[in-house]
């Protein structure tokens, strides 16, 4: 499928934008230690996502003392886990050059993410990336995190463009679940939370190996 040059794009940020330092089985065994013994939480016993760890224990919350005492447990240990991301995360390469030709081409861009705000503020500044985007959207300003949709379309109603007209470029079998069912097209770029193997049976737009491709296919004219 060919896609048309965008209307605006919209990144996930780690193993997109950044490398994957995320250490997901270490958070999501460290929320399960801790709620063990909280009677409703049986059925999170078998989840190893950490976004389904948080989006189901919302769910399933008996009411909301119990929701917002899993909240601040589930935030507190994920935002440790993103500081330690933070220490190791480097741009992809392919990244800067990337950004630098969207903006010349006053191309509304804009971040959906899981990751904390405290993270993410972190790492746009010491990437100087603050002025790039024109919305963040992180863990902090949605109630359910991806492959939910919630994240998504909040970013593209701030940008004021309907989904159809954006793509949004990320990593992982989550990201492009989240763009199907938002109907956005979707570009992954296989080097981050899940391999090239993992990633080709669910056939998005396009599957790319460096963020290179990326520019080659929105802005064939540039190559």
């Amino acid at each position: 499928m060919t896609i048309q040059p965008p209307s605006g794009v919209i990144f996930d940020l780690e193993g997109t934008l950044v490398d994957f330092q995320w250490k997901i089985t270490e958070a999501v065994a460290e929320v399960k230690g801790k709620i063990k013994e909280w009677e409703w939480t049986t059925p999170l016993a078998d989840i190893r996502d950490y976004a389904q760890l948080f989006n189901t224990g919302i769910r399933i919350a008996p009411g909301a003392e119990e929701k917002a005492r899993f909240l601040d447990l589930i935030n507190e240990i994920y935002d440790t886990y993103d500081k330690d991301a933070l220490t190791r995360w480097r741009p992809q390469p392919g990244v800067d050059p990337l950004l630098k030709h969207l903006s010349e081409k006053q191309v509304p861009l804009a971040v959906c993410s899981n990751v904390g705000r405290k993270a993410m503020q972190g790492i746009l500044a010491l990437l100087g990336w603050e002025k790039i985007f024109r919305t963040v959207i992180t863990r902090d300003d949605v109630v359910f995190l991806k492959p939910e949709t919630e994240g998504l379309l909040k970013t593209a109603g701030i940008l004021g463009l309907a989904l159809s007209s954006i793509i949004f470029i990320g990593d992982s079998r989550t990201d492009f679940l989240t763009a199907r069912e938002a109907g956005c097209s979707v570009i992954i770029v296989a080097r981050g939370e899940n391999t090239r193997k993992e990633l080709e049976p669910l056939h998005p737009n396009y599957l790319f190996s460096s963020m290179d491709e990326c520019r080659t296919v929105l802005f064939p004219e540039k190559t």
